[in-house]
């Protein structure tokens, strides 16, 4: 039996050993990052870390029905994952059965400006006949949810949303058959950011035979009166984007407002990792993380022109997330 100096000790020990950053560390990735994560990973490596980073394929979709290598992380066998979109619904239950806690999220790079399916923002479109300009988030919760949290009253047709000469025209959302199953990347970002506020979540407002994501773009182009959300690489001619606003000047979708932040539907390429049962972060993949958002890490996804560099504000915040002391 050990006394009290000597547990201390040992306790110290086991500090260390946790904290030492050797061995090796397992994740997993979805396939449109099959170049960007081999190239970081390989990048890191030259580092000469007294650990190793491995992701190896296959590579599959971002949810972890679909992807076992995924399901392993949500279950605790494995280290972190990356991920092209906001963690689905049943994922971030699987993972706060598994971890007891909630993820911890760290945005590594901007999406694709207007590559569809590369974590492209959402953008609200409306047909190029249309005269609407700009949506607040106020509006389109008021449009497409049922709970309206935000206080909007629902808009009988045109004419409530301000569109002159356009009073008695009804409305016709689109793509609204697709959010009663499994939402997509893109209907959930909507519903966390637009329809759901301060811990109330928002439920849509089902809309019966507007038929489902894919069919946006080709409803609203053949439709003056027709209104949908969808990813800015999937934009066609006959449509036209609408600029949106959080409570302050609506914005549009341009490259330089999502580079910068000021777009509020843009999306991000993220690392998900989990607190152990001190609350702390895994020191070895918190160095690799540290990596990603630092000089090298952001230069390689300037190297492969697909996604964007964080910004300055992003940047920050990773690294002040990084930086955070344990949490019970």
């Amino acid at each position: 039996m050990i006394g009290r100096r000597g547990a201390c000790a040992v306790m110290a020990a086991l500090l260390l050993a946790a904290a030492a950053p050797g061995g090796s560390r397992v994740g997993s990735a979805p396939k449109i990052l099959d170049a960007l994560v081999p190239a970081w990973v390989a990048g890191f490596g030259r580092t000469g870390p007294a650990m190793t980073i491995a992701v190896p394929p296959p590579y599959g979709p971002p949810q972890g029905k679909l992807d076992p290598a995924l399901r392993t992380f949500l279950d605790g066998r494995r280290d972190f994952a990356f991920l092209t979109r906001d963690i689905a619904e049943a994922d971030l239950a699987a993972f706060r059965r598994a971890h007891h806690g909630e993820p911890v999220i760290v945005p590594l790079a901007g999406g694709a400006w207007h590559r569809f399916g590369y974590v492209d923002p959402v953008v609200v479109i409306v047909n190029a006949a249309n005269p609407l300009r700009a949506l607040s988030f106020r509006q389109l919760d008021a449009l497409l949810s049922e709970t309206r949290w935000r206080g909007g009253a629902a808009p009988a047709d045109w004419g409530d949303l301000a569109v002159s000469g356009w009073r008695g025209k009804a409305i016709h959302v689109v793509g609204g058959d697709g959010w009663s199953g499994e939402e997509s990347a893109r209907a959930l970002t909507v519903r966390r950011r637009v329809l759901s506020v301060d811990g109330q979540v928002g439920r849509w407002r089902m809309v019966p035979g507007s038929g489902g994501e894919d069919e946006v773009v080709a409803r609203v182009a053949a439709d003056p009166q027709a209104i949908g959300f969808t990813g800015l690489g999937h934009f066609s001619t006959g449509v036209r984007t609408v600029a949106i606003g959080d409570g302050g000047k609506p914005v549009a979708p341009t490259r330089a407002a999502i580079a910068s932040g000021a777009y509020p539907l843009a999306r991000t390429v993220d690392l998900v990792m989990a607190r152990d049962a001190h609350g702390c972060l895994d020191p070895a993949v918190a160095r690799f993380a540290a990596w990603l958002v630092g000089p090298a890490g952001q230069a390689v996804i300037r190297e492969q022109a697909v996604f964007l560099p964080l910004n300055t504000r992003q940047l920050h915040d990773a690294r002040v997330t990084l930086r955070a002391p344990c949490r019970p």
